[in-house]
């Protein structure tokens, strides 16, 4: 078959960058077509039930066509009309043809109500089919003039652009069904419980005892890493769900803790700001709970952060900038949110002692840290050489493998007892 010529401003619709939704597209896509083939209103229909529902309508003069009274509102975005008194459903079915020049020529469609609503002279509708069958609606023009001179040709350009179309609800299709199995698997996760938590000592490294332990999630036997299963929550609306389902985990073991040691847990902005979060953590001692703030969050307002989080530091929760050093957003939050601990990336901890830049940026920290009556702990800790390093430039924490790996409940966690001398 020959290809229609398709003119250039048509043809780059489907590879412009900036219409990066379907909306976007869709009406690009439908005032194309409009303007190209000379039509008065261009729309795409869904059907829902026994109606068709108009989802997108491009129609410049219809406002003014309404108010005058010569069309029924019955054609704007969400406006529904019986499915089986439309255009839609006839060529759908094959009742009608995809295009009909002349409405008056047509038995059926003469005699439709709807073209006498709408004004419907011409008509030209291309069936939008999903891959998996679904008959989801159309991709139509209306003309309220006969269009004698309008041929397969123009009937090709309406398909390449039904077609565009189709092909990106299909991809939204997918998406929409992958969000959902996401959104199971989550619900199903906290529903269940259905992870561990895991401890890492946090040592005074000066005299190498324990202060405190770091809560990690452990989503044993799935093969795929925690930050995996947060970033899918956090894509189909669920983080905050997780991280209080790991959280109230977390802190179930406190109150057996050693009184003077401290669980650290980690919250993105969204659920630290949220009801739950600040229910929760008041029914806990608060001066024994660091709330740590990851390097890669976002934060929308830090003005609003810092409110929801007053009254919990207020009442002894301490605050954790994590991940300092890795970005130029922990040093924002660090600024911003005046944490108690700012806790160095392990990237900057990493043979420290062949480093001079990352010897200053630590010595700078422990200073800052300082001023600000807080403290520094040291991440990723691997060696003896970084540990000693680490302890000449002043910081006074750390965590790390080479001071104790993480251990999955607080029994044995707590059980810790460093072989390190000093």
């Amino acid at each position: 078959m020959k290809k229609p010529y398709i003119p250039s401003h048509i043809a780059a619709i489907a590879d412009d960058p900036q219409l990066d939704t379907l909306a976007d597209m869709l009406r690009s896509a439908l005032s194309a077509v409009r303007e190209h083939l000379e039509l008065d209103i261009a729309y795409m229909s869904e059907f829902v039930d026994d109606d068709t529902v108009f989802r997108e309508v491009v129609a410049p003069k219809m406002t003014d066509m309404i108010a005058d009274g010569n069309l029924g509102d019955g054609l704007q975005v969400g406006k529904s009309l019986p499915k089986m008194e439309t255009y839609c459903h006839h060529i759908m079915e094959g009742l009608l043809p995809a295009l009909i020049t002349d409405t008056s020529e047509v038995e059926i469609s003469r005699n439709l109500q709807v073209t006498q609503d709408l004004r419907i002279a011409a008509h030209v509708g291309i069936p939008i089919v999903l891959k998996d069958g679904t008959k989801f609606g159309m991709f139509c023009g209306i003309s309220h003039t006969p269009k004698p001179g309008m041929n397969e040709r123009d009937l090709r350009v309406m398909q390449m652009f039904a077609n565009m179309v189709t092909e990106h609800l299909d991809s939204q299709m997918v998406a929409h069904q992958q969000s959902g199995r996401m959104r199971d698997r989550i619900d199903a996760l906290v529903d269940q419980n259905d992870f561990e938590i895991a401890y890492q000592p946090i040592l005074n490294i000066h005299e190498m005892r324990p202060v405190g332990y770091e809560a990690l999630c452990r989503f044993t036997g799935t093969g795929r890493a925690p930050d995996v299963w947060f970033a899918e929550a956090d894509d189909v609306g669920r983080l905050q769900e997780l991280e209080m389902a790991v959280i109230r985990k977390a802190l179930n073991p406190l109150s057996g803790l050693y009184p003077l040691k401290f669980i650290s847990i980690n919250a993105s902005p969204e659920t630290a700001i949220s009801d739950e979060f600040r229910k929760h953590l008041m029914k806990q001692p608060l001066d024994r709970i660091v709330l740590e703030i990851t390097e890669h969050a976002q934060v929308a307002s830090y003005e609003d952060l810092m409110l929801a989080l007053k009254p919990l530091r207020r009442r002894g929760m301490r605050l954790a900038v994590d991940d300092a050093g890795a970005g130029y957003s922990s040093m924002r939050h660090i600024l911003k949110l005046r944490p108690d601990i700012i806790k160095l990336d392990m990237s900057i901890t990493r043979d420290l002692d062949k480093h001079p830049s990352h010897c200053a940026l630590v010595r700078a920290m422990v200073h800052f840290s300082n001023e600000m009556q807080g403290h520094v702990v040291a991440e990723g800790i691997e060696t003896q050489v970084e540990l000693e390093t680490l302890r000449s430039l002043g910081v006074q924490k750390g965590q790390g493998y080479f001071l104790g790996r993480p251990k999955i409940g607080m029994d044995k966690a707590n059980g810790f007892k460093p072989s390190l001398i000093a």
